[in-house]
């Protein structure tokens, strides 16, 4: 087959000076050197990659987590003959990880950079247009061939072939997260803010507060006959949400199944096993037959000599059942959960407190923050683990275009401030790197796109430096919080209106991160 001369063809080849090294997109024959790399994203030491680390990753390289994994990988590999000093040599080791590294290490190109892209989706304003999305989600190279070929960065390049790949999906805007001065280089700017975690600390059981008290409400393992409502749960705050973070349709029952533990033969491993998650049901009278009104991820693990710190993640909710009342429950049946299992497996500890893994707009982070902080007793809560993704818009025409249901949607909802006849021109300047400026224009109440045309339309009536303008493009912040950052942030007059409604700030709400 002959290769393409697409970044982001599948038949893509490219050869990187004379070291051997190439550029190519992943088969199903790099699995093993594609999941051993990937594990130096989590700061394994290549070579001492663990099993469990082997398992986490394992599922981005099967198409039955998500169609289209084990070719979604820009990978760089090495196609020099092996060294007789470094020709992998079997064992007798029994280690599912030492089989898969002598299989990479043996293979005629062998993965040592690579960046996996996973195609996602956003919806905004109350799912008036979901945006498709690419993911970076895996970024890593071997120490040994950073800065190794021949003048060229390699990560540079498969950067480049994830780009083209995205452009040709249609994609209207790249997102990742990791390391901020890193991204930055590639183009990603700090874009979307998903708040910080809370750690509720627990206070021992009150002796005079009865515990047999009757609820309503009851904790169950969740199974697989629960995929249904777990869907439902999920995608549940797209309605009400202004930025809903997900991933595409297709995807998500298969990954749903995949959590639940619904796994290959080959795959159920003691290193990695199944996270347990619950349903919260309740019984609006005795006799009524429960329903699902909550669910939750929960992990358990052990830090050094420090007491069992249980995670929630995700906590999903169906938005109609009061906030209150299941934030008060789900809290009270996880701590009994845990000291079952805690108990089961013959550990005294009792959990000291919760992490809880949800975005700042979440009405029951909200609500576990306002009545923890409303605790007298001195840090009994904190932040912890600043979360955020990285943006990168390669084309602001392609990302405007994608927008323009919700930018009319704004339009229509703002008919108070413009009237019927209003007529407006915003002129957006944007450097080559985001495929230059774009002219939007305003008229009978909906929004047109064209390329700036530089003998026609004169100067740009705003402009910002390119972070800033990622930042309001993707509603991290209103223009006005920006300008006070950064001082050459310019907005005509006679476009500030237009600009505030186009473009405000937006939160992100999602219950569910895969």
């Amino acid at each position: 087959m002959a290769s393409s001369q697409n970044p982001g063809d599948p038949t893509y080849r490219r050869s990187l000076g004379e070291g051997g090294l190439v550029l190519r997109w992943s088969t199903t024959e790099d699995k093993a050197g594609c999941v051993l790399l990937s594990c130096l994203a989590v700061q394994e030491p290549e070579g001492q990659e663990s099993e469990r680390a082997f398992r986490y990753f394992e599922p981005s390289m099967d198409d039955a987590f998500h169609a289209g994994s084990s070719t979604n990988w820009a990978v760089c590999v090495d196609t020099s003959p092996i060294q007789k000093s470094q020709t992998p040599t079997s064992s007798d080791s029994d280690s599912y990880v030492d089989k898969m590294r002598l299989v990479a290490q043996s293979a005629k190109e062998r993965v040592v950079a690579i960046v996996y892209f996973l195609p996602a989706e956003f919806a905004l304003d109350q799912d008036t247009v979901r945006l498709p999305v690419g993911y970076a989600l895996i970024v890593a190279c071997k120490p040994a061939y950073r800065g190794a070929s021949g003048g060229e960065n390699i990560m540079d390049r498969l950067f480049e072939m994830v780009n083209a790949r995205a452009h040709t999906a249609g994609c209207a805007l790249m997102v990742t997260s990791g390391i901020p001065g890193y991204y930055r280089t590639q183009g990603y700017e700090y874009a979307l803010d998903m708040g910080r975690g809370l750690v509720t600390y627990l206070s021992p059981p009150n002796p005079n507060v009865p515990t047999n008290t009757p609820s309503s409400f009851a904790l169950r393992p969740a199974t697989l006959d629960d995929l249904p409502v777990l869907e439902r749960l999920v995608t549940a705050p797209r309605a009400g949400a202004e930025i809903f973070v997900g991933v595409r349709e297709s995807a998500r029952p298969r990954q749903l199944r995949h959590l639940l533990g619904d796994r290959p033969p080959a795959y159920p491993s003691d290193t990695h096993p199944t996270d347990p998650w619950f349903v919260l049901e309740k019984r609006d009278t005795p006799e009524a037959p429960p329903r699902v009104v909550a669910a939750a991820g929960l992990r358990t693990r052990k830090l050094g000599v420090r007491p069992t710190v249980p995670r929630v993640h995700p906590l999903l909710w169906d938005g109609v059942e009061d906030a209150s009342a299941v934030a008060q429950a789900i809290t009270r049946e996880l701590v009994r959960e845990v000291e079952t299992q805690l108990a089961a497996n013959g550990s005294p500890d009792r959990p000291a407190n919760i992490r809880w893994a949800l975005p700042d707009a979440h009405p029951l982070y909200r609500w576990l923050l306002a009545h923890e902080l409303a605790v007298p007793t001195p840090g009994s809560s904190r932040y912890d683990f600043m979360s955020a993704w990285w943006v990168s818009i390669p084309s602001l025409s392609t990302f405007l275009a994608a927008l323009t249901p919700a930018l009319n949607a704004r339009l229509a909802g703002s008919k108070h401030i413009f009237g019927s006849n209003y007529t407006a021109t915003l002129h957006i300047a944007a450097s080559k790197t985001m495929g230059g400026g774009v002219v939007l224009r305003v008229a009978d109440g909906t929004v047109s796109l064209a390329p700036v045309d530089a003998a026609k339309d004169g100067k740009p009536n705003l402009s910002l430096p390119r972070g800033p303008l990622l930042q309001l493009m993707v509603g991290y912040a209103g223009w006005r919080e920006l300008k006070a950052l950064f001082p050459d942030v310019a907005v005509e007059p006679a476009v500030v209106p237009l600009v505030d409604v186009l473009f405000p700030k937006r939160n992100v709400w999602s219950g569910m991160y895969f």
